[in-house]
């Protein structure tokens, strides 16, 4: 099985190759386990999952997300269900990357329809669309990365993420969250809830 760090270091060179969907199915996985850990649960479970996600949206909203306050804004315009056929009509962030994501990539071939990422910054929103930045895969390993629970992990050497303009030496920085903590705080951005998005149209085609 491998462990968190090399999950880390698989993500970052799929990223290196612009494989998106792989690098996220690493992510997810590695913050799977680190859910496990920070909660002390033996299994995963979509509950810890979403929690570590909302506990670290902060951290998120930084690093890919900027401007989009994700502990508020409901993304009703993509309604999805639990897995167990109940309804999500208002999913939050934490409720896409679990559902829609992870068991996505890790149950299927592929995501649902009209979710997807792209190589540009922004967020794209429509009726039955998201689409959004591929660097929500660093937002997502950030977490694994930042996490105290994890300060005694270990990666390849010389593989670094970036905060703003810092490169980070993760060997370094493991569990360091004090670190991306100060580094958030030197450059706040604006919080901005989205609302009403059950409203949006569809995108012609």
């Amino acid at each position: 099985m491998p462990t968190i760090g090399e999950r880390v270091k698989y993500a970052i060179d799929h990223m290196g190759r612009g494989e998106t969907y792989a690098a996220l199915e690493h992510a997810c996985n590695a913050l799977d386990v680190t859910s496990q850990r920070y909660y002390e649960h033996k299994k995963s479970s979509n509950k810890i999952f979403k929690s570590l996600i909302k506990e670290y949206s902060w951290l998120i909203e930084f690093m890919s997300l900027g401007g989009i306050n994700l502990d508020e804004t409901t993304f009703d315009n993509f309604p999805i269900t639990d897995g167990f056929g109940k309804p999500i009509l208002k999913p939050y962030f934490s409720d896409l990357m679990y559902h829609v994501v992870r068991c996505g990539l890790v149950h299927s071939d592929s995501l649902s329809k009209g979710f997807s990422f792209h190589e540009e910054g922004g967020v794209i929103l429509a009726e039955q669309t998201i689409v959004f930045p591929a660097s929500l895969v660093w937002g997502i390993l950030s977490i694994s990365i930042f996490c105290p629970i994890n300060k005694n992990e270990i990666t390849a050497p010389d593989y670094w993420i970036g905060l703003f303009k810092n490169q980070l030496i993760i060997n370094d920085f493991w569990g360091n969250e004090g670190v991306a903590r100060h580094i958030v705080s030197r450059y706040p951005h604006p919080r901005i809830t989205l609302t009403n998005l059950s409203n949006l149209k569809m995108i012609d085609s």
